[in-house]
């Protein structure tokens, strides 16, 4: 149990979460983020989904359940207290298990899941940091797709026997509804919301990676810096392969963007822009150009 006179020093130390759309480059920023000696940083804890929701759910089941009264009740800040220390209870190994756990300044999380879910985690803690990263959706259809089939194989194939279908799935049911929502709880919360796009990673990651880590309030001296990108960088992550060399059976697949122009067919890009051009347009991705015949 806690001792409150002397809490953990992980409790101590301010929150940050990764979210975005699945295959938008959030493994990515776990690496690199694990990468940095004053991040502790672990991935797909789903705490939103698998324990504070449940944990609030069934605390408020037990209020009306049982027999007391009032006096036996949890109130809201209880709730939360309950569900907060529940987290960093788990937390507390995390910085345990660290090389350095004296140099931490920061526990990150990233489970993409957490981008429909950040009004929970908001609750339970109210200064936490929330790191949003984007990509465009169609290269999102790719490397989904692919990875889909190299983990479920034939399951996949026949819940989506066509690409087109599972195009409009992930626009409708992932990318669109991620999207918007984590962007509208950084519109509430603009001081504690950095968003970037994946492209823009690629294309100056020791940029990205200086303004991710000043967000952070971490150490961003260039030697470290340009440190942290080579170990979490495509080659680095992908066994020595350089971008755009492309294997199907791994998690880094290509590392690149823009591969949909060429590995998607007209009729998925069609089921997904009919979705999601908007946004796509909103966040500054050029719809694809139509050819008149």
């Amino acid at each position: 149990m806690r001792d409150d006179a002397h809490p953990h020093p992980a409790d101590r130390l301010p929150r940050a979460f990764v979210v975005g759309c699945q295959k938008s480059g959030t493994t990515w920023m776990q690496h690199l983020l694990q990468a940095h000696p004053e991040v502790c940083s672990h991935g797909e804890a789903t705490f939103a989904a698998h324990l504070v929701l449940p944990m609030i759910q069934q605390l408020k089941a037990y209020n009306t359940r049982q027999r007391v009264g009032e006096l036996n009740t949890f109130v809201d800040d209880e709730i939360l207290a309950l569900a907060r220390e529940s987290v960093q209870v788990l937390q507390r190994k995390w910085l345990d298990a660290c090389d350095a756990p004296q140099r931490v300044r920061v526990i990150a999380e990233k489970t993409p899941e957490h981008a429909i879910a950040l009004h929970v985690l908001g609750a339970v803690f109210p200064s936490m940091r929330v790191i949003h990263i984007i990509r465009d959706g169609r290269d999102g259809v790719v490397s989904g797709w692919h990875h889909n089939i190299r983990s479920k194989g034939d399951a996949f194939r026949v819940q989506f026997p066509t690409m087109k279908g599972y195009s409009r799935y992930f626009a409708e049911h992932h990318w669109v509804p991620y999207i918007t929502r984590a962007r509208a709880w950084g519109e509430t919360n603009p001081g504690r919301y950095l968003e970037l796009q994946y492209e823009h990673a690629l294309e100056k990651p020791h940029e990205q990676a200086w303004r991710i880590f000043a967000f952070l309030g971490v150490n961003t001296e260039k030697a470290l810096i340009d440190e942290v990108v080579e170990r979490a960088s495509f080659r680095s992550l992908s066994g020595g392969r350089s971008s755009g060399e492309v294997d199907n059976a791994s998690h880094f697949r290509k590392g690149q963007s823009g591969g949909w122009k060429t590995d998607l067919r007209h009729d998925s890009i069609d089921a997904f822009e009919q979705i999601g051009g908007q946004l796509l347009e909103d966040l500054g991705y050029a719809r694809a150009e139509r050819v008149v015949v």
